[in-house]
Parts: structure tokens; C-alpha cells; sequence
């Protein structure tokens, strides 16, 4: 397969799913950017949140949907309807995820006379035990004060930042030992939690994350039951008084401005930089032993680690394609720098 080169052929079907999901992604991105750009060219003098229209910024689009087409019908029930599907669909494919991965690495390893009924059941409470702490979670989010995309975004970036940098580690840096990987994911991991708790803690300003400016003072009179609400909304001195700014140390400057969606990439980098340079120092190093992403790619033809699929091999698991990855390491053992200041001896050979 192009995508694997340890498993068997197969048509290209995983790369046509894989430029679909990206002209859906596109497509997702292109439609929430238009949807932005909507909004701010209506409600740039109006701010609905300024005025006390609505109580949240994830409420703007639901506030634009009714504002829009609030007279036609059927067209806020559809936009509700979509919402709830999607969201629902995305939440129960990860839990059943999560339920069927736990049983199979955690449950059934330890537990294997377990029948299939029994196992059924355990997935079944699993699954409903991962979706009560979802609504759990869920409730709890509206305390977030950051919004629920940026903090999932935060802790994603700063636990699979240094993960990656890891793997880009072990697969292209053959010298870097588990000594030098640990050290990385260590100043990685610091390094990305550092930055994600002092942008909690000391938020940049508006005027440093480029936020467009909007207006609360030219809303007009809806009806009259609102009307009390739109009258203090459209005298200036009535609107609330934003609260004043932490002071922020003056020895970091705007460093805790950086954008959230870069916590990965700064989790990345520090993992890689520490890694190759705690590789570079003096101690044995870790020779190649025909595992790393290159020599994969140039021993599963030559190896015979792909199945025939014209006579219906099954391919192999991961254990057996390791050792053999393994025994071919052995057969073309890589030269390796003979120890300094000595000669080579027969144990080295």
C-alpha cells in the first residue's frame, strides 16, 4: 500500500478518502471564514454582545441564523437539526472508539476468558460511562471563559506537541538514544505547558491578538419589551467597563501572546532541538539497526514483509514485522563507529 509500506497491496482507495476528507476540510474552513466575514460586516456597529443580545460569543451564529432567516420557515429548525447531527455523530463515533479501545488493549488482554456476551456488556457500560462524563465535561465548559474550541485546542497541542516530536526523533535521528527522546519530551512538554499556563494566566490584549474593533452604541430600538435593554445599550457610558489587565512581567514581553494553535508546533520544536542536542553528547550512541523510516521503506519490498495477495496471504502482525525488520537489520548492520581511542575487537565485530 502507498500509505504503509508494510502492508499489503491494495487499491488506492485510502488516498481518494484521504483527498476527499481534504477538499471537505476546505470546504468547512472556507464556509466558517465566510461566516466570520458575514458577521463582522453586519454587527460591526451592532455587537450583539455589547448590546445584551446574547450572553456569549459562541452564540453569534445561532444569533445571525435567526437574524437572517428568523422569518422563513423551516430554515432555523434545519440549521439546529444539522448542528445537533453533527455534533452527535462526531461525540458517538469517539466514544464507541474509546469503549471498543479499551477493551481490546485493556479488558481482553487481562481478562481473556471472558465471553463475547460478557465483553458486549463491558463495552456497552463503557460506552455509557465515557458519554456521561462527555455531558459532564459539556456542562462544565460553559465556565470556560476562553471558549470550548480554544481549550480543547490548548491541551491537544500541548500533550501531542512533544508526543510527535518524539516519533520524528525516533525515526529520522539514529543517534538519539532514549536518554536524549526522554529529555526532549521533558523540555517539551515543559516548554508548551509553560506557555499555555501564563497565556491563561496573563491574556494578551486585544490590540496584540489583532482583534477587529465593534460597536455597541448604534443598535437600534427592536420592540418594546427590549426596549429598556437597547436604551442602555446605546448610551456609551451605560455599557460595562472592561476589566482592567493583569499586569504582565516585562521580562517576557509578548511571549505569552503566542496564538494557541502553535502550542504543538512549539511542543514539537523543543523536543527535537533537545533530543539532537543531547544526542550530540559524548557516550554510546544508538546504532541503526534497520528500523528507522528510510530503512523501512527500502527493506518491505526486498523482504518479503508485504503479503501476495494473489494467494491470499494475510499480513503480518506487528510483532512479526518488527522481528523481521529486526533480522534484516542484522543482515545489512549498518558500519558503526568503532570506539575511540582503541581498535575494533571481536565482541564489536
Amino acid at each position: 500500500c502507498p500509505l504503509c509500506p508494510l502492508s499489503p497491496p491494495c487499491p488506492p482507495c485510502p488516498r481518494r478518502a484521504l483527498l476527499v476528507n481534504q477538499v471537505g476540510l476546505f470546504c468547512i474552513v472556507v464556509s466558517a471564514v465566510s461566516c466570520g466575514l458575514v458577521m463582522f460586516a453586519l454587527y460591526g456597529h451592532c455587537d450583539p454582545l455589547l448590546a445584551g443580545a446574547i450572553a456569549a460569543p459562541d452564540q453569534y451564529m445561532p444569533y445571525l441564523v435567526l437574524d437572517i432567516f428568523g422569518s422563513t420557515p423551516g430554515v432555523p429548525g434545519l440549521f439546529l437539526a444539522c448542528a445537533y447531527s453533527g455534533t452527535l455523530s462526531t461525540a458517538s463515533t469517539s466514544i464507541n472508539a474509546m469503549a471498543a479501545v479499551t477493551v481490546e488493549d485493556l479488558v481482553r488482554p487481562r481478562l481473556p476468558a471472558l465471553s463475547p456476551r460478557k465483553l458486549t456488556l463491558i463495552s456497552k457500560g463503557l460506552s455509557l460511562t465515557f458519554g456521561t462524563s462527555c455531558i459532564t465535561v459539556a456542562a462544565l465548559s460553559s465556565l470556560l471563559g476562553g471558549g470550548v474550541l480554544q481549550g480543547s485546542f490548548t491541551v491537544m497541542g500541548v500533550i501531542s506537541g512533544p508526543l510527535l516530536g518524539a516519533f520524528v526523533l525516533g525515526m529520522f535521528l539514529p543517534r538519539c538514544g532514549t536518554a536524549g527522546v526522554l529529555g526532549g519530551l521533558a523540555v517539551g512538554l515543559a516548554l508548551s505547558l509553560w506557555v499555555a499556563v501564563g497565556a491563561t494566566l496573563y491574556p494578551p490584549s486585544a490590540a496584540t491578538m489583532g482583534v477587529l474593533p465593534t460597536w455597541g452604541t448604534l443598535c437600534p430600538l427592536r420592540n418594546a419589551t427590549n426596549a429598556t435593554n437597547a436604551t442602555s445599550a446605546t448610551s456609551g457610558p451605560a455599557l460595562p467597563a472592561p476589566p482592567p489587565e493583569p499586569l504582565r512581567p516585562a521580562i517576557l514581553g509578548d511571549f505569552y501572546s503566542i496564538s494557541y494553535l502553535y502550542y504543538g508546533a512549539l511542543g514539537t520544536l523543543g523536543t527535537v532541538g533537545t533530543g539532537a542536542l543531547l544526542s550530540l553528547l559524548p557516550g554510546p550512541s544508538r546504532c541503526p539497526q534497520g528500523v528507522l523510516w528510510w530503512d523501512i521503506v527500502r527493506a518491505a519490498p526486498s523482504s518479503g514483509l508485504k503479503g501476495d495477495s494473489s494467494t491470499g496471504d494475510e499480513p503480518l502482525d506487528k510483532g512479526t514485522v518488527t522481528q523481521a525488520l529486526l533480522e534484516t537489520g542484522r543482515e545489512r548492520k549498518p558500519p558503526c563507529d568503532p570506539p575511540k581511542g582503541g581498535t575494533v575487537t571481536e565482541s564489536d565485530v
